[in-house]
């Protein structure tokens, strides 16, 4: 089992590898947490899972480039809505602590910031991503993705034509194509699950074609 350290930002516990340990070899062996993109991503998932539990859906993915990394976060309901504005803007507001800097497109240049973070215990925070992002929708192809679509689905609104008699054969035909394997089945159950004595609960349609 791979170690961890514990430490306290912001009144809350977060869990990180031991690894993210580091020591500052050219400042005196100076301890601190290295938030790397994928350190970071991990805390801002962890925060939103201590504040507001099973209520809110998370992903947190990270991606290191050259000449910087990023970090992008989405957060939505069990299926799949937009959470309220004021729980997207403090998850935001959390996940922006760790931003190296910004980008003025001014001057054309990415700014560092000269501040230093620490935990609440002391030890300093760094090495952050170059940007976060956080989108208030379920992330791309997730289940609550594919739910919130179902629930938006409106098939006038397309001016490709609909295959199927009924509105869900419409939305899985027009959308199957992009589904994983095992979509179609945990779609279904999220929704017999969520609407267990609804006549409108989708048929399940296993199909290869």
């Amino acid at each position: 089992m791979s170690k961890k350290i514990r430490f306290q930002f912001d009144n809350m516990t977060f869990e990180l590898p031991s690894t993210a340990l580091q020591t500052k070899k050219w400042d005196n062996n100076k301890p601190f947490i290295n938030m790397g993109a994928k350190n970071t991503a991990s805390v801002i998932k962890q925060y939103v899972k201590l504040k507001y539990g099973s209520s809110l859906v998370v992903w947190s993915t990270s991606d290191v480039y050259s000449g910087g990394s990023s970090v992008r976060v989405n957060v939505s309901t069990s299926l799949g809505g937009p959470v309220s504005t004021n729980i997207y803007n403090d998850i935001q507001g959390f996940a922006y602590n760790f931003k190296a800097g910004r980008f003025d497109g001014m001057i054309d240049c990415y700014e560092y910031r000269e501040d230093k973070m620490t935990s609440d215990g002391g030890t300093e925070l760094d090495y952050f991503p170059s940007y976060i992002f956080v989108e208030n929708k379920p992330k791309w192809d997730s289940v609550e993705y594919w739910v919130n679509e179902w629930n938006t689905f409106d098939p006038t609104n397309y001016t490709r034509p609909m295959v199927g008699t009924t509105l869900w054969e419409q939305f899985m035909n027009f959308n199957k194509s992009y589904w994983k394997k095992g979509t179609l089945e945990k779609l279904t159950q999220v929704m017999i699950s969520n609407h267990p004595n609804s006549t409108s609960t989708p048929t399940i349609y296993y199909t290869t074609n």
